[in-house]
């Protein structure tokens, strides 16, 4: 949720909508511009102060100076997405709500209104970061599907046949959900699925195919890779849904692998995270031929930083030094954290002749941090065993060894320096 984000909130109720908007800002650190009417709504857009930040109207269906149709054609023919709230529910309000371009409703007078008004615009913030893929050859539902994706907040490719769809998908920088008609020519809709399951696994790129047809097609796409499935006589409503709950159940896989791989303090890759990556990486540097450098970085006199200034102290300096790891690593390079302060890092094509180690010793050494009234001063020493790219049989653990008795004198010659084995 990096991008700025502002919900406009149009309600006749005072009292509501301070409801809503505390709930917006508390949970999700949201901005909220309240209106009471319809001519407050369009005096606020007029103006143009941060109407460019909106992502969502939320807006009552009974104000003061305007009445339903209007209310909707208003914001809907501005192009704003728009969620409705209702005080009543029943089959003919849905239908004739939903019969415009509206993204969802919601019920004033449901306990449980206020927790999904913020899942509602939770999940449209999180979708403006988002790509998504419609593969379909009829052009007509082709552009029902990309509006109804544009609407809730992703940013839309197109396809109108399987082998386009699978050139667009390669060639996306960044691709979070593929939506996907069976019959197509050239590369139908279950065939798509497959050759983008190659590239693409389940729990990083949601599928949902659709059919016209009834029958075994939806346990085929299943089968074949889909995440989902749906039949093309579907309601928006139905679509809204089955897409939050795919695209939510790959983030929330991808929040549980971040837990499993990271280092909460640093942000960097913890050791187990960090030993798998970097032999990986190891492997295909040596069957490449390319030289590979192996350093062991530790913190200097750490315990005199966490008994002089306490351990907030001490976290501050590991995060700044993570800090630099970071910005100072190249594409391919692979660091992490060991535990305590001893990281690690593993870098293609460097040898004792470049200055990377020591340009980064020196960046560290620049930092001195300010905690309380006292200037923390940080240095690091700096471990490096360099593997030529000759074919030699060295292991990863052998240049880690070879690099931590590097470390340890770099420690004994007196600190703050780099060292090579």
């Amino acid at each position: 949720m990096a991008r700025p984000g502002r919900v406009l909130l149009v309600d006749n109720s005072r009292a509501f909508s301070m409801v809503i908007a505390a709930a917006l800002t508390d949970r999700l650190k949201i901005a909220v511009t309240i209106a009471d009417s319809l001519a407050a709504a369009s005096q606020i857009l007029d103006s143009g102060t941060n109407c460019d930040e909106i992502i969502l109207v939320i807006s009552g269906l009974v104000l003061p100076d305007a009445e339903e149709n209007r209310i909707v054609g208003f914001f809907t023919e501005r192009g704003l997405p728009l969620v409705v709230l209702t005080g009543s529910f029943d089959v003919a309000s849905r239908a004739r709500i939903l019969s415009r371009p509206v993204i969802d409703y919601v019920l004033k007078d449901n306990p449980s209104s206020i927790d999904y008004v913020v899942w509602l615009v939770r999940r449209i913030w999180r979708n403006r970061d988002m790509t998504a893929l419609v593969v379909e050859d009829s052009a007509s539902d082709r552009a029902m599907l990309v509006g109804l994706l544009r609407l809730y907040g992703f940013a839309v490719l197109e396809a109108s046949d399987g082998l386009q769809g699978l050139a667009v998908a390669e060639a996306a920088p960044r691709l979070d959900l593929v939506v996907t008609d069976y019959e197509m020519p050239g590369l139908d809709g279950i065939q798509l699925v497959r050759r983008l399951r190659v590239r693409h696994p389940r729990d990083r790129l949601a599928i949902i195919g659709l059919s016209a047809s009834l029958g075994a097609i939806s346990a085929q796409f299943i089968k074949n890779g889909a995440n989902d499935y749906l039949n093309k006589a579907f309601q928006p409503e139905e679509l809204f849904c089955r897409i939050a709950q795919n695209v939510e159940n790959i983030e929330n896989i991808a929040s549980l692998h971040a837990l499993a791989t990271t280092d909460p303090l640093t942000g960097l890759r913890n050791r187990r995270s960090f030993f798998e990556l970097a032999q990986s990486r190891f492997n295909s540097l040596t069957r490449a031929g390319r030289r590979v450098a192996v350093a062991m970085i530790d913190v200097d006199h750490f315990k005199r930083i966490n008994d002089g200034w306490g351990h907030d102290c001490g976290d501050r300096v590991l995060i700044e030094l993570a800090r630099v790891l970071a910005e100072t690593t190249r594409d391919g390079d692979v660091v992490g954290r060991l535990g305590g302060e001893e990281f690690c890092l593993i870098a293609a094509d460097l040898d004792e002749t470049d200055d990377f180690f020591e340009t980064l010793r020196g960046r560290v050494a620049a930092l001195s941090p300010r905690f309380g009234d006292d200037t923390v001063l940080i240095t690091i020493s700096i471990g490096v065993c360099v593997r030529p790219g000759d074919g030699r049989a060295d292991s990863l653990r052998a240049l880690l060894t070879a690099a931590d008795r590097a470390l340890y004198n770099a420690k004994r010659l007196g600190r703050n320096r780099v060292e090579y084995a």
